[in-house]
């Protein structure tokens, strides 16, 4: 069977390896224009829990998202053989306003083993000089390095005979030698308008700064209205990311992303007050009307998998997963 996959982010290459994993007379060709977790995938946070969202309520199959992505974050930690994750364990979310105060509250109460609600002099051991206000702590959060994991994972599959090819998509009739079509392709969708898919694309960027130098690294990553974790190697750290549903480009505005970020990443760290902008980085999100992922078979020999909005590292796995295991039973 040779299986062409559109997209090498998160879903694709979480495809990919169940794929070649499944079935042994399988031919994989990945194909990407920007190549490796060159969109959204290899920007994103990397902070893998599952209460994520404003109101920190235990994400839809959140237990299950996290178990399988643990498995793929050891396949590519072993074909790189180094870590793709944080030594540390642990997020924490800084309650900055009532709302946040009672949603966090309500997590912790619900999930004691996997949550506590910290005072803010408790935050403030885990995070010095953070900002003074209490916090939900999120026990076994981990940090990803998500460009490394995408790149071990990669490396998995291109030891069981996957191919990439750096090219754009934008009509699958260029495809019709293969036997199964499989579209991750994120923001790429809008270059295919024919499948009137139901999907919503928000641009969203990061800022990386200078961390300051008499200060030392973060033990753990702070999360709130957004997000502060640091870049391995503890040289500089990454803020974001923007939500902006109205762009006009896919490319990074710095100006854009300093005016929305800066302000927010000081209110929860006042050390990065003289901060240096070093980078920005942008990718497009895509997600659905009702917030869930689409897995379907669009035709005889297409399937797609998309619209997880800022959960792909969570759900990723499970649902690469469940698209190989129902072309598996057919």
């Amino acid at each position: 069977m040779k299986v062409a996959i559109v997209g090498a982010g998160f879903c694709g290459l979480a495809v990919a390896w169940n794929l070649l994993k499944r079935f042994p007379d399988v031919t994989v060709t990945l194909y990407d224009k920007n190549g490796i977790g060159g969109g959204a995938s290899g920007i994103a946070a990397g902070l893998l829990h599952p209460f994520s969202g404003a109101h920190a309520k235990l994400n839809r199959k959140g237990f299950e998202g996290i178990e399988e992505t643990k498995q793929l974050l050891n396949i590519a930690s072993d074909a790189l053989n180094e870590p793709v994750i944080s030594v540390n364990k642990g997020i924490l979310r800084l309650a900055l306003t009532q709302l946040q105060e009672g949603d966090f509250k309500f997590c912790a109460k619900n999930h004691p083993n996997e949550t506590a609600w910290l005072d803010s002099d408790e935050c403030q051991k885990l995070i010095p000089q953070c900002t003074a206000v209490p916090g939900l702590w999120i026990k076994d959060g981990i940090t990803v390095h998500c460009l490394k994991y995408l790149n071990g994972l990669w490396k998995a599959c291109e030891k069981k005979g996957a191919q990439l090819v750096i090219q754009s998509i934008e009509n699958l009739q260029v495809l019709n030698t293969f036997d199964q079509i499989i579209l991750t392709i994120g923001s790429g969708f809008k270059y295919l308008p024919e499948l009137k898919l139901p999907l919503t694309f928000v641009k969203g960027q990061v800022l990386e700064l200078q961390w300051p130098l008499d200060i030392p690294p973060l033990n753990y990553p702070i999360n709130s209205n957004t997000y502060i974790a640091m870049k391995e190697g503890n040289q500089s750290c990454f803020v974001g990311a923007t939500y902006e549903r109205d762009f006009s480009h896919e490319f990074e505005d710095i100006e854009i992303a300093k005016n929305e970020l800066l302000s927010k990443a000081i209110e929860l760290y006042p050390p990065l007050k003289d901060s240096q902008i070093l980078k920005s980085y942008a990718g497009v999100r895509v997600s659905t009307p009702n917030h869930l992922p689409i897995i379907k078979e669009i035709s005889p020999n297409q399937w797609i998998l998309t619209g997880m909005g800022s959960k792909g590292l969570l759900y990723h796995a499970l649902y690469a997963k469940e698209l190989v295991d129902n072309l598996y039973n057919q």
